[in-house]
């Protein structure tokens, strides 16, 4: 049995031209170009998918080599998989010559045997060049084809490093090099991920919402911090490859979602880990959700132009205003500034940064005694202490105030968002009777401003209608804000007279 280690990135452009050029300031070993015609198979009910086994055959230069790869792990674009390789001299799997212990206890092996049937092909051209950098080799491999499933067909633009021999490090080393030059993205999901939902076995992503992380009171903080990150992690990059099968403002919401959760869990962690780690990626998420801030305004033209203006429509100027709001969506960004940022070198490194510090797991390099007893301490301890400097936070904000206007409450939508998401990394340490009951009045809050923000871009365009226009939507506006407004006080009142669940 080998351990696969990997670093997959999906290209945006040809850069078959360019790879070579690049490499040259490496020691190359070896290079060959091959033609690799691979065939995936499972059972009716996808028995192998369920056990998170993979198989294929592969035809390379005449020769035919079955593969099994079972469950490991993925953290940003590296994958970890334990794989089994056995040549063939017929192109028919024979699951009897892998070792019997890889399957499950009570598995039918013949049975397996007799319902294996192919399901999809991938079909590719790879450049392979084998490096030496210092102690390590490593395979990079740049791959042009297709998946097939049936009539459907996927191209295939990927470029893999696997580590041959050595230390992981030097494939973040050689990744960085080469996301430097643009056009590259981490790739979090495999070719035969790809070929299963191509064959419609598999389902495509779909829109989820921030779950929280079944964290253990006596669990310690760097337990804690490391399945917050992957959960932050995860949760990007699946709205990030979400995005990119079906382009949709709520794909990055959700994306910006997880970049903010990743933010987020750095500054709660910070001073139990070293910030000569760690202190270039605030700034880096802070550009990031920086470019992202539109989305914002992108989800209240969306609502107040849906249905055909459906909100607007007892307003006698809807016509008018329907016209200005579309001017206002063409300038947003488009997809192929987006798909530009998600294959920027800044992005990249990003990403390759979180995932090799999240790999190699050395965020203790260079802490004293002191801090790495606060990384041991159980994440209760410090739960309860940044719930209550929240907490403190908020009450102490204008949110604390006696009361509020229209534009002191939008004011305080960053505050409040970062307030309730401290409260999601630690809401599995408490019973959810008191923290459902602390938590509701604060989200009725935030969706009452998303809802009063929603009507700036109509206050924003009322200088250019009609003068009665102009008077009917100031009224219309007026009447909307004061009853958003009463909302929102009573909501206000309830929830800072709640008791912490906390205490």
């Amino acid at each position: 049995m080998d351990t696969e280690i990997e670093i997959k990135f999906l290209v945006s452009r040809d850069i078959t031209d360019s790879l070579p050029e690049l490499l040259q300031s490496y020691q190359i070993l070896q290079h060959d170009q091959q033609h690799l015609a691979n065939t995936y198979f499972d059972t009716a009910d996808l028995a192998l998918r369920r056990m998170k086994a993979g198989l294929r055959i592969r035809s390379r230069n005449g020769r035919l080599e079955q593969t099994i790869k079972l469950a490991g792990s993925q953290v940003g674009g590296l994958h970890q998989r334990p794989e089994y390789n056995v040549a063939l001299e017929v192109h028919n799997p024979d699951l009897s010559r892998f070792p019997a212990r890889l399957w499950p206890a009570g598995t039918d092996i013949d049975s397996l045997q007799q319902g294996l049937q192919p399901l999809f092909c991938t079909d590719f051209v790879r450049h392979r060049w084998l490096l030496a950098l210092d102690d390590a080799e490593i395979e990079l491999a740049l791959d042009s084809g297709e998946v097939q499933a049936g009539e459907r067909r996927e191209p295939i633009r990927e470029l893999e490093l696997e580590l041959v021999r050595g230390d992981a490090s030097a494939l973040f080393e050689l990744a960085e090099t080469l996301v430097k030059q643009g056009g590259l993205r981490l790739g979090a999901v495999s070719k035969a991920q790809r070929g299963y939902r191509l064959a419609g076995l598999s389902p495509m992503p779909r829109l989820r919402a921030l779950e929280p992380v079944a964290l253990e009171p006596g669990e310690s903080c760097e337990q804690a911090m490391i399945s917050l990150l992957h959960l932050a992690l995860s949760h990007w990059q699946h709205h990030e490859e979400g995005w990119l099968a079906g382009p949709g403002t709520d794909w990055l919401v959700q994306l910006r979602e997880g970049v903010s959760l990743v933010h987020q869990i750095l500054l709660m962690f910070g001073e139990r880990v070293s910030h000569r780690v760690n202190s270039g990626w605030i700034d880096d998420l802070l550009w990031l959700q920086q470019q992202l801030s539109w989305l914002d305004r992108a989800q209240m033209l969306a609502h107040l132009t849906v249905d055909r203006g459906h909100y607007l429509r007892r307003l006698d100027c809807q016509k008018a205003l329907l016209r200005e709001l579309a001017q206002l969506q063409e300038r947003l960004p488009g997809e192929q500034a987006l798909h530009e940022l998600l294959h920027s070198p800044r992005y990249g490194r990003l990403v390759l940064g979180l995932t090799h510090w999240l790999y190699r797991q050395d965020w203790r390099a260079g802490l004293g005694r002191e801090q790495q007893a606060l990384l041991a301490a159980p994440v209760a301890d410090l739960a309860r202490e940044l719930l209550e400097d929240s907490w403190h936070t908020l009450r102490h904000s204008a949110l604390g105030e006696a009361r509020l206007d229209g534009e002191q409450y939008i004011q305080q939508k960053g505050k409040l968002r970062r307030n309730l998401m401290v409260g999601l990394c630690f809401s599995a340490l408490y019973p959810d009777a008191g923290l459902v009951g602390f938590r509701m009045p604060w989200l009725d809050i935030l969706r009452g401003i998303e809802d009063l923000d929603m009507l700036s871009p109509l206050a924003d365009i009322g200088d250019r209608l009609e003068p009665e226009e102009r008077e009917e939507l100031a009224q219309w506006l007026a009447r909307k804000q004061d009853f958003l407004l009463e909302a929102l006080e009573q909501s206000r009142l309830q929830g800072l007279q709640l008791e912490p669940y906390w205490r």
